[in-house]
């Protein structure tokens, strides 16, 4: 009896060694392959930020001062009112004017790419992959060589701007605000990740909501979209983003200064007598904020969506 017992008490023994040598292990990996690596990456992905913030706060001499120093006295907090108060450039008009333009270009950009998404995930038809195909062709073209194709429509939109039926004599759309957002409302890649997401929803849905009457506009407005919220914010907020940092679109489509951009106000700090940093870097925090808070509040939708439209 007192062998056995002996016995089972050694085997404990051992299991517990194991158990907190498997443990060990494991914390260890967890550190060094996840822990560390991740707060390395993090604090290089942060450290522009940081030293933007640094510099934004400083004075126009001790910008470029050797050895570099991430604080310095004083802390000019100043170039923060600076930036409001600025004659080169009316920051508060450009502010409204940069959030009219990334919101609505996004809203109508999640709009119209769900119902085209919807249409190419959910129904059968002839063709319907070569649609799909090109749609997604598009998205191999660069940004840049579709500028002036897309300056030239806009320019001679029929009926506008003093245009007439044949689209001449005019300006059309250009330094206008339909003619800022309208070009970027619809993307392929916004049809392809919403599509990539509807295509995880299961049919028998649409089937049981047909059943009970329901339209297909209606299947669309009240059942895919509620379900589909991740992947319409993370699309939403990757749209804002980019129009909010947009600069190259408005520099070509605008020219008065009640349109123009926050982006392009900042870049008038930047002349041919030089440029003021530390007042360019408080105006590119201003701008920065925004962006930041939308990521904060919003991540876990854009985390999930972003898992969610990748996973088919």
């Amino acid at each position: 009896m007192g062998q056995t017992v002996t016995t089972i008490v050694d085997v404990a023994q051992g299991a517990t060694k194991v158990y907190r040598k498997s443990r060990r292990h494991n914390v260890l990996g967890n550190l060094f392959g996840f822990y560390i690596p991740a707060t390395i990456i993090a604090v290089v992905m942060a450290f522009p930020l940081l030293w933007m913030l640094a510099l934004s706060l400083r004075t126009e001499a001790d910008v470029f001062i050797f050895p570099p120093r991430l604080v310095t006295l004083p802390v000019m907090w100043e170039n923060f009112i600076e930036i409001w108060r600025d004659p080169r450039m009316q920051i508060g008009l450009e502010f409204w004017n940069t959030f009219v333009y990334a919101t609505v270009r996004s809203v109508l950009q999640v709009l119209l790419s769900s119902m085209a998404a919807f249409v190419l995930a959910r129904y059968e038809f002839r063709g319907r992959n070569t649609i799909f195909i090109l749609v997604l062709a598009t998205t191999m073209i660069p940004h840049e060589v579709m500028l002036l194709p897309l300056y030239i429509l806009i320019k001679h939109v029929p009926l506008a701007g003093g245009n007439d039926l044949y689209g001449a004599g005019g300006t059309g759309w250009l330094d206008t605000f339909p003619g800022l957002i309208l070009p970027g409302v619809v993307s392929g890649y916004s049809i392809f990740f919403l599509r990539q997401f509807f295509l995880t929803l299961p049919k028998e849905i649409d089937e049981a909501a047909r059943l009970d009457g329901a339209s297909e506009f209606g299947i669309y407005w009240r059942i895919a979209l509620p379900l589909s919220i991740p992947a319409l914010t993370t699309l939403g907020v990757f749209s804002f983003q980019f129009a909010w940092s947009d600069f190259m679109w408005p520099l070509i489509i605008t020219s008065s200064d009640h349109i123009k951009t926050l982006q392009l106000g900042l870049a008038l700090l930047s002349t041919i007598d030089g440029t003021q940093w530390s007042l360019l870097l408080a105006g590119a925090v201003v701008s920065s904020l925004p962006l930041i808070a939308i990521f904060v509040l919003l991540q876990r939708f854009i985390v999930t969506g972003i898992n969610l439209g990748v996973g088919k």
